[in-house]
């Protein structure tokens, strides 16, 4: 009724029809992108402070999203109307369509549904980018929620290529729902790329469970880049990369030893980095029976203790490991805040330990071949 008053009132006023209706289809669009605008402004000074008043920052976010897209949804929303009622008017008998040639007509009609072909086309766009940046939010509040963004063994590298994968699942189901708007046989499709999947996964085993086994280690984290790993074949180096289909491990040669992920998934790790960087530093050392234990222990241990790198808050300690034929073995353990420290450590501690035995005479035993050598009578 309001419309039909509105149309009577510019007919009165304007005597060509088709103007009116031009003008009335206009209208419809300024109105809604109007409407828009005020949505906006509601959305800015009543929602955004009720919702900063709640406890989560996700509602706030997700408004912030929502009133940086309402201008384009209504757009979208008054050019469809507009077009719509404009279609209209064309098709009735008592509107423009009696005013109009054949030709002129046919020509409103297929043009009318090619814009309303490319407005579906904006709209699911739209519609993507609103659920993928909806998505991103969620991550993103997940994670500081959760306090992993610096967190060792997070999830926080995983992120992209989630972001990614989900990226391209709603451009699939983009394609899908614009294909079945044109009529396309979707189910056709589907099974294409089903039966296309079994071949390429059947003809890329090995290279699907590296890959696979490539999600594995990212979702659970067992190591990551720059971590300190020990594999079962005794190697050691630091992960330089961690790639689909390949992890990367830089040897103390800087060389790199290029493990398949399945490999990996399926061996035993050891972390030497997780849950953090302190690591232990060992020394076994011998002394003959008749030294004195105790200066021993003292020198050891004060080594270890007055050490730069040493940690302060982990007193060192000595601990008797065992009797051999020549002597009294003696472990001696520290602590520093860096695995990168302990090599160095070592060192340092044996150096030391030489140097200040020697100076209180305690003896480091070590076997002693004697050789003899049996004269023959006849050389006599």
């Amino acid at each position: 009724m309001r419309i039909l008053s509105i149309y009577q009132f510019l007919e009165k006023i304007i005597k060509d029809l088709i103007l009116v209706d031009v003008i009335l289809a206009i209208v419809i669009i300024i109105f809604s992108i109007l409407f828009g605008k005020i949505i906006n402004i509601i959305s800015k000074l009543i929602l955004k402070p009720i919702f900063k008043r709640t406890k989560t920052t996700l509602d706030d976010r997700i408004l912030e999203l929502i009133i940086k897209s309402d201008n384009r949804i209504f757009t979208i929303l008054g050019l469809y109307l507009g077009v719509n009622y404009l279609t209209n008017r064309i098709k009735s008998e008592t509107g423009l369509k009696k005013f109009l040639s054949l030709e002129t007509y046919n020509f409103l009609i297929g043009a009318a549904e090619v814009i309303f072909n490319i407005l579906f086309i904006v709209a699911v766009i739209i519609g993507i980018y609103i659920f993928y940046k909806i998505f991103n939010i969620v991550l993103d509040y997940y994670l500081e929620k959760k306090k992993l963004e610096n967190t060792r063994g997070s999830l926080q590298d995983f992120i992209p290529l989630l972001e990614k994968l989900f990226l391209i699942l709603l451009v699939i189901i983009g394609a899908l729902i614009i294909l079945n708007k044109f009529n396309v046989n979707v189910s056709g499709i589907l099974v294409s790329l089903g039966v296309g999947s079994l071949a390429i996964a059947l003809a890329a085993q090995e290279t699907l469970s590296n890959m696979i086994a490539g999600f594995v280690i990212l979702i659970d984290r067992p190591f990551r880049e720059g971590d300190r790993i020990k594999l079962p074949s005794g190697e050691m180096g630091d992960v330089f990369e961690i790639g689909m289909r390949s992890t990367k491990i830089l040897d103390f040669d800087n060389n790199l030893i290029i493990v398949p992920n399945s490999e990996l998934v399926k061996s035993k790790i050891q972390n030497i980095t997780y849950p953090d960087y302190v690591s232990r530093v060992v020394v076994d050392v011998e002394v003959s029976y008749d030294s004195d234990f105790e200066l021993a222990k003292k020198i050891l241990i004060d080594i270890a203790k007055y050490h730069p790198l040493s940690l302060k808050e982990h007193e060192p300690a000595v601990f008797f490991t065992g009797f051999t034929s020549n002597g009294v073995s003696l472990r001696l353990i520290s602590r520093t805040s860096d695995y990168r420290n302990v090599y160095q450590m070592q060192s340092d501690f044996r150096e030391a330990i030489l140097q200040k035995f020697n100076q209180h005479k305690i003896e480091i035993p070590y076997q002693q071949v004697v050789v003899r050598k049996h004269m023959n009578l006849n050389d006599l």
